[in-house]
């Protein structure tokens, strides 16, 4: 009792804050319990996953034992090969489909069965750990963050890994003929695939479509769940809203009766097919922002229609194809007395 008056007098008088006696895991429940109401639900589904998944099972011990030493120890950890999540270390994936019987190599580890945990989700990993660390101080758990130097900012060894830029694959119209083609046989699948291509929507979005989220007559689909949680709204150009039309009536209203798993193995199942290499479902995303910038699209209309908020991962989508560059360049010729004009850039995007 004496012991606890004297922390108290301590902290009050002194403003000296003692650390908790508090285990990690204990701290990490009353972490979730103030930081629910702050995060978005994919936000709180992804942190809160890598803490039951992986920190509490890597610090079992008190809250104010955690050195950055532990912390870089954790990560060179991380780094090692470890079962695929995807596959289950199976090194195949299933549809679940009965009209796709043979399993499929997983797309995620290729195969191999074991994956090493990219930088992006090192960082994510960390950037969680570091957030639970500064809380534990501001609510007086630890009398200081041990992941900062004297001057407040981060250790060498807990700086965020460099991690690669974004992939810049897209369709070009010989590619999408056949990949459409090649998703015909299976039900719902280049319906599906139409919608992705000519919408910009995520695989999620477009399978939580339902008929009353169409509004048919303006041609547009209202999103009320998206990556960035703000509802949105999304245009239909004739190929959607006619893939769209065709799919057949449900009683539970839904357009693609389908899951997440289901989808995108039935897609890498038809990229294959289609003799495309290097092409994955999300790249359908990437084919509709690249088309939208070549015919001439301006970045802010681009990011509405990707239902980004932060402008820097619009620029990311909108890749250029080599013919386009080429022809802008040759549309404009200088140094001649009768300018000469190749085909406009946009007309070559078209091809």
């Amino acid at each position: 009792m004496d012991g606890l008056l004297g922390n108290v007098a301590r902290r009050v008088h002194l403003g000296v804050i003692e650390d908790s006696t508090i285990s990690f895991p204990d701290f990490a429940k009353i972490w979730r319990e103030r930081v629910t109401p702050m995060l978005k639900p994919r936000s709180r589904e992804r942190w809160f996953g890598i803490v039951d998944k992986y920190l509490v099972p890597a610090f079992p011990g008190a809250l104010r034992a955690i050195t950055a030493a532990d912390a870089e120890a954790y990560l060179r950890q991380r780094r090692t090969p470890e079962k695929c999540p995807r596959c289950d270390g199976k090194g195949k994936v299933s549809t679940g489909l009965r009209y796709e019987r043979e399993a499929l190599a997983c797309p995620r580890c290729k195969g191999a069965k074991e994956i090493a945990p990219s930088p992006s989700t090192l960082n994510r990993e960390t950037t969680v750990l570091k957030h639970m660390m500064r809380r534990a101080v501001v609510w007086e758990q630890l009398s200081r963050n041990p992941f900062l130097d004297s001057q407040g900012g981060s250790l060498s060894g807990l700086k965020a890994l460099r991690e690669p830029g974004g992939r810049t694959r897209f369709l070009n119209l010989d590619e999408i003929d056949r990949l459409l083609a090649a998703c015909e046989p299976i039900p719902y699948l280049k319906a599906f695939a139409t919608v992705a291509l000519n919408t910009g929507m995520r695989r999620n979005e477009v399978l939580s479509l339902t008929r009353k989220s169409i509004d048919w007559q303006n041609r547009s689909a209202a999103l009320t769940e998206t990556k960035n949680g703000e509802a949105r709204q999304v245009y239909l150009n004739d190929a959607a809203l006619e893939a769209l039309k065709a799919l057949p009536p449900r009683m539970d209203g839904r357009l693609f009766p389908l899951h997440s798993n289901q989808v995108s193995v039935a897609f890498i199942r038809a990229v294959r097919r289609a003799g495309i290499e290097d092409f994955r479902l999300h790249d359908c995303r990437h084919t509709f922002a690249s088309y939208q910038a070549m015919a001439g699209i301006q970045p802010r209309g681009l990011q509405t229609l990707l239902g980004h908020r932060d402008g820097r991962m619009t620029a990311r989508y909108s890749h250029l194809s080599d013919a386009y560059l080429k022809a802008a360049v040759d549309g404009v010729v200088l140094g001649r007395s009768i300018p000469i004009r190749a085909d406009d850039a946009s007309n070559v995007a078209a091809r």
